[in-house]
């Protein structure tokens, strides 16, 4: 018996991580977290299947997917994700992404003229470099022929959350963050202005599915999720 009992014990202790199911990871842009947090929470309602999330720049959850390998699923934009060259398995559109103007209580934004208004003095956009929305509100400005006068007012910091914490806190007169962030935080900020599509380049945000140690049968099963019913209501209430 005692033999048997020894036998037992090793045989869990060699066979016990491959009765552990490795959760999903997710790693998304993060100002599409509150439609990521409403996907991953409903697909974990349905099923049971929990999703590990990671948030940040593009840039860095991009250098966190090639460096770490543990990376599953891969969410924003497009051209970002095509120029990181990752190994992606698969990739699904999830929806397209708008740039607006967020301003503080007892503001508002009526077109790019109120940037240039003496009074407004600090403008804030997420990073140029790294985020998507950065970019794109720079060529917003840029398009609209106001770059030299609106430039010393601009406020650049990492990502589109950190712009919006400013105008939360009265910080800045207006904040270029994207649509779906902006719905989240409506309750604590004067409101939003959607500007004109027109002047960026259009935003079309996919999720891409990576060959990681855990499998692809998780993956594969949430990325099913997301052309539900449940899913794509819950996509477009986020106006994506």
């Amino acid at each position: 018996m005692r033999m048997q009992r020894i036998w037992l014990v090793m045989m869990l202790i060699l066979f016990a991580p491959a009765l552990v199911q490795a959760k999903t990871v997710l790693a998304s842009g993060a100002g599409y977290r509150s439609v990521v947090d409403d996907l991953t929470d409903a697909y974990t309602h349905e099923t049971g299947n929990e999703i590990e999330r990671i948030y940040g720049n593009m840039a860095r959850i991009v250098a966190q997917a090639r460096s770490s390998g543990n990376v599953d699923l891969l969410l924003g934009d497009v051209i970002f994700l095509e120029q990181a060259k990752l190994p992606f398995i698969a990739k699904q559109v999830l929806g397209h992404g708008r740039l607006v103007a967020a301003f503080p209580k007892g503001s508002s934004f009526n077109g790019i003229q109120d940037f240039l208004a003496p009074e407004v003095k600090r403008i804030a956009i997420p990073d140029t470099t790294r985020a998507i929305y950065g970019k794109a509100a720079l060529q917003y400005i840029q398009n609209k022929r106001v770059y030299e006068e609106v430039q010393p007012k601009i406020m650049m910091v990492a990502t589109v959350p950190q712009a919006a914490s400013y105008v939360i806190a009265g910080e800045v007169d207006f904040a270029l963050i994207n649509l779906t962030h902006a719905r989240k935080i409506k309750d604590s900020i004067g409101g939003y202005t959607i500007i004109d599509e027109k002047a960026y380049s259009p935003i079309k945000i996919i999720i891409g599915q990576l060959e990681t140690k855990s499998g692809t049968l998780s993956s594969e099963t949430f990325l099913q999720f997301l052309r539900s019913d449940t899913a794509q209501e819950i996509i477009a209430r986020h106006g994506m």
